[in-house]
């Protein structure tokens, strides 16, 4: 159990990092002809993304251990 939430700690940091640096980049350099709030919703998406990749991951790592009905006892 602690291999796979140790695993899923590290790709939550990696996903983070790797979608905000990758809209940054993509925001510094590839959007000359864009408005500030351009820029600024191209980040929220690729946050949006980031987030419900997260969400997914550890959905199922918590689905498979049984602590999704953990409410209903």
């Amino acid at each position: 159990m602690q291999r796979g939430l140790m695993l899923r700690v590290i790709l939550s940091i990696i996903t983070l990092a790797g979608f905000f640096i990758g809209s940054l980049v993509y925001v510094g350099f590839y959007t000359a002809g864009y408005f500030w709030w351009q820029r600024a919703i191209v980040v929220l998406v690729a946050l949006i993304i980031a987030f419900s990749a997260l969400a997914i991951m550890w959905v199922t790592w918590a689905g498979r251990r049984g602590m999704m009905g953990w409410w209903r006892e």
